[in-house]
């Protein structure tokens, strides 16, 4: 088959899985959770970023912080391209979003289906297997929880990568090895990938010993025939992890805190004590009572209550229930070790997803440091959906494999068959809401493998893979619907339109609100003022990521007395204030152009005003002071003064005769983290470059 007709054998199911989603898709259902979260981030990037700024600080809420979503959104991944180009083009950034999460996810199901191309050696099982991914609760879960798409895609990519490599050894099948990691290392945490791929390896080592050694000996060999390729993969890994190191570097400066992962299960002195003394990862408990497969994962999901699927959850696990069946009619087959592999890897996932409920979390957690790192402990449950299908299409095959001659053998297999399906009957029957398309899908399998082993119908392989197939879809389908309807509930509006950022002198007093449901969540006010670019009141409100200084400020003060302080972004005082916790009130506040200091730029990394004062005064910019803040005085550096505990200041000197015209002072205040903007040029170049390697011939 060509690549033609293969991309329109894929794009058939797609368009019709399209269909289905088409009131997400149209946006009468809007993103929710933390969807609507990387909605905001990516919004706020391309926003910037065609602005002519790349983003680096988040001026607007909890009085300015590191724009830290540059090292875990996905955001230099060449597909997320698409919402900055379409942009230039008239599409706005909701739908952009939009078409950059369809466009990921189907490139996820794609590199599903080479994958299990590699795996079943056959494009008719692979297509099985696609058809199963795209209809599992993937597609779903997406619009709520984009993340397990952004985590699941790159790991999928590079175990087909890696399947083929080992099979041959070429330059294409390196360079996508490289390309997978790298999008890997700047999507979300990349410890879940590490953890998967070590998982693989253990179980790929006990299983497939001599398969190792000759994956070695082809590998060592490719990289001494090809030493340049090599050195340029490696630098290519490199560039990928510059923006985890500078959120790193960052971080153990201490410039930033995260008080939100101390205070859930501990008093605020308690939260505010850890938080301060820069304690890196979490208590176990912090881990284990919040985020585990076990708490987040409702398994009646899986059969039951499918009509009544919430649109208020990131955490939905499903696939058709005639994989179930396939494991339920594998019990008779023989073990391969494909299937034991597949078993090994979901037993093992599973056994460190669920947190306290087994010894293995708790053990990692005390001898592999990534593990006191993250807590979402179930989006593993994202790897159990790829795994769970590759063994029900490996089940399938080889229960098609049957070809039973003689009379009794085909009474005894149609026995057998009727016999499981209707335990399987009988266990759907002590469920609760069971929907008709579980039953319709029961019932028609039952009748599709009595009639094949019967061999009433003398049809070939791909007739009855591709009837299979098709019943991987009726429950899912009904699934899909009842889950669109429940989500219109869910409707709010989305900031979707192109700001140019303008300079408030003054915060407001309250915040927005909406009576969406969605704005129940408190933090998630926070991405509105992204998405629109728009001031957030002075106020942190609650224990969240901030920059140390103004949540220690925070914590020394009254809400109102911060906020009321804070609500004035320049104050202009006739000495420097104490840098300790204490607000000194003698400040002159600006309220607008026109007392002494003018605008003359403003975006997210910078702020230029131009002064003119009788006397020398001292300057307060009322955005979060952190090391890496610049100021400069007409050109010349000079010390940026920590004031009133956590903002930036600055002497203004007394007009001289020097300065033209006279009394005017341009004052700059820039940030400049570790490497600056081009860090983040660079690595977006570099995975472009990458895909261009990946996809041109070997």
């Amino acid at each position: 088959m060509g690549i033609m007709p293969l991309m329109l054998a894929l794009a058939l199911p797609f368009t019709f899985w399209l269909f289905l989603m088409r009131d997400f898709l149209l946006g009468y259902i809007p993103v929710n959770l933390d969807t609507n979260t990387i909605y905001a981030v990516i919004k706020f990037y391309f926003n910037n970023l065609l602005n002519g700024v790349v983003p680096l600080w988040e001026p607007f809420v909890v009085l300015g912080r590191p724009f830290y979503a540059l090292s875990i959104c996905n955001l230099f991944n060449p597909v997320t391209q698409l919402v900055g180009i379409l942009k230039l083009f008239g599409i706005n950034y909701y739908q952009g979003f939009m078409i950059y999460m369809v466009a990921y996810f189907w490139i996820g199901t794609i590199g599903f289906f080479f994958l299990a191309k590699e795996i079943f050696q056959s494009r008719t099982w692979a297509y099985a297997a696609y058809i199963g991914l795209l209809f599992s609760s993937l597609g779903l879960s997406m619009f709520t929880q984009l993340t397990l798409v952004e985590i699941l895609v790159p790991t999928v990519w590079f175990f087909y990568f890696l399947v083929a490599f080992g099979r041959q050894p070429c330059r294409r099948y390196f360079w996508g090895l490289i390309f997978s990691l790298m999008i890997a290392a700047s999507s979300y945490l990349p410890f879940y990938f590490v953890t998967v791929v070590l998982v693989f390896v253990l179980c790929f080592v006990l299983l497939f010993g001599s398969q190792v050694r000759k994956f070695l000996s082809r590998g060592f060999s490719f990289i001494q025939k090809h030493i340049g390729v090599g050195i340029v993969g490696l630098a290519g890994l490199v560039i990928a992890l510059l923006p985890l190191l500078v959120y790193k570097i960052i971080d153990t400066h201490g410039d930033v805190v995260a008080p939100g992962r101390h205070c859930q299960y501990a008093s605020l002195q308690e939260c505010y004590e850890r938080t301060m003394a820069n304690e890196g990862g979490m208590l176990y408990k912090e881990i284990a009572q919040s985020g585990g497969l076990g708490e987040r994962m409702d398994m009646s999901y899986f059969f039951s209550n499918l009509d009544q699927l919430t649109y208020g959850s990131d955490s939905l696990y499903f696939v058709s229930v005639f994989f179930f069946l396939l494991i339920a009619l594998g019990i008779w087959l023989r073990l391969s070790r494909l299937n034991v592999l597949l078993v090994a890897m979901t037993v093992l996932i599973a056994l460190i997803a669920l947190g306290p409920a087994t010894g293995v979390h708790h053990w990692l957690y005390h001898h592999v440091f990534y593990f006191r790192y993250f807590r979402n402990l179930f989006f593993f449950g994202v790897f159990f959906l790829p795994l769970l299908i590759l063994l029900g299409v490996a089940l399938l095959r080889n229960l098609l494999a049957f070809h039973p001659t003689d009379f009794s053998h085909k009474k005894m297999l149609v026995t057998g068959i009727l016999f499981l399906h209707g335990c399987f009957a009988w266990f759907l029957y002590h469920q609760s809401h069971i929907i008709s398309s579980s039953w319709l899908t029961v019932a028609v399998s039952a009748g599709l493998f009595c009639v094949y082993y019967a061999g009433l119908w003398k049809k070939g392989e791909l007739f009855w893979i591709a009837l299979f197939s098709l019943l991987m879809i009726v429950q899912p389908v009904q699934v899909m619907g009842y889950y669109a309807a429940n989500a219109k509930e869910f409707q709010y509006p989305m900031p979707f339109g192109h700001v140019k950022p303008s300079f408030a002198w003054v915060r407001p007093a309250e915040p927005v609100t909406s009576d969406a449901r969605l704005y129940q969540f408190v933090h998630y006010e926070d991405f509105y003022y992204l998405m629109s670019m728009t001031d957030a009141p002075a106020r942190i409100g609650y224990p969240q990521s901030a920059a140390r200084y103004t949540f220690d400020l925070s914590m020394h003060n009254t809400e109102d007395t911060l906020a009321e302080y804070a609500r004035h972004k320049i104050v202009v005082y006739d000495h420097a204030p104490t840098i300790d916790n204490t607000i000194d009130q003698t400040y002159q506040p600006m309220d607008g152009p026109g007392q002494g200091v003018e605008v003359n730029h403003f975006d997210v990394n910078k702020l230029v005003l131009t002064t003119k004062f009788i006397t020398k005064k001292f300057l307060v910019y009322n955005d979060s002071f952190t090391r890496y803040w610049k100021v400069f005085v007409n050109g010349q550096q000079q010390n940026l003064v920590r004031s009133n505990g956590a903002f930036k200041g600055v002497w203004v000197s007394a007009p001289t005769e020097s300065l033209a015209p006279v009394g005017q002072s341009l004052v700059e205040f820039r940030y400049d983290p570790p490497g600056g903007q081009w860090i983040y040029i660079l690595v977006t170049a570099a995975m472009l470059l990458f895909l261009i390697l990946t996809l041109c011939p070997s």
